[in-house]
């Protein structure tokens, strides 16, 4: 009497297993690495968003705040927290740290001297 099989051997599905966790265990750090590529991008292009805004003030104002402040949108008087609204939509967040930027009184973004691992000069800036 001839039996019928259908299906996979134990073995065939080992092997299979095994060439998916290869192919799983050298796709992670590649995933991981664009994941930290994209929020330093996304951290720069936010920095630069926020000095875009400073100058677009500056040229329709004719001046800059005077005292330099956490940029967190938080209607500050005097403070980067002008350009909320009207210059910028919201305050952005840094994607690796989620800080609030800090911006001087010549609006350039420096950091957040509030966070002890963030001191004048964004890390990744």
């Amino acid at each position: 009497m001839q039996r019928n099989q259908d299906g996979f051997t134990l073995v065939e599905l080992m092997v299979a297993v095994l060439i998916i966790g290869v192919l799983v265990s050298l796709a992670i750090p590649k995933f991981t690495q664009a994941s930290t590529t994209a929020k330093l991008r996304t951290c720069q292009s936010n920095q630069r968003t926020i000095e875009g805004a400073c100058q677009t003030y500056r040229a329709h104002v004719g001046a800059l705040w005077t005292t330099a402040a956490v940029f967190d949108g938080n209607n500050t008087a005097n403070t980067a927290d002008l350009l909320v609204s009207k210059y910028i939509l919201r305050a952005p967040r840094c994607p690796t740290t989620a800080l609030f930027y800090y911006v001087n009184a010549s609006g350039t973004v420096t950091g957040d001297r509030s966070a002890a691992s963030w001191i004048t000069g964004h890390i990744h800036y």
